[in-house]
């Protein structure tokens, strides 16, 4: 499966919170590491991740705060 695939399943299904729940992370080093292998940048991945997000947090205010916190939270995963 390709990596942009298995972005969605570092996040937790009810709040979209990357790689805060035990089974969350395992998926999200996963992603990483099958993104990493690719050849992808962080960009890349961030890419992946936002789009995710977009798609999921619809409550007004939420989106740019709630997309930084998990970017950061990748960041220092990569």
């Amino acid at each position: 499966m390709p990596w942009k695939q298995i972005v969605a399943r570092g996040f937790g299904i009810a709040d979209c919170i990357f790689a805060v729940h035990p089974s969350d992370k395992q998926d999200a080093k996963a992603a990483i590491a099958a993104a990493k292998a690719a050849g992808a940048s962080f960009e890349d991945f961030e890419k992946e991740m936002v789009w995710h997000i977009y798609k999921q947090v619809t409550a007004t205010g939420m989106l740019q705060d709630h997309i930084a916190k998990q970017v950061a939270t990748a960041k220092k995963m990569w």
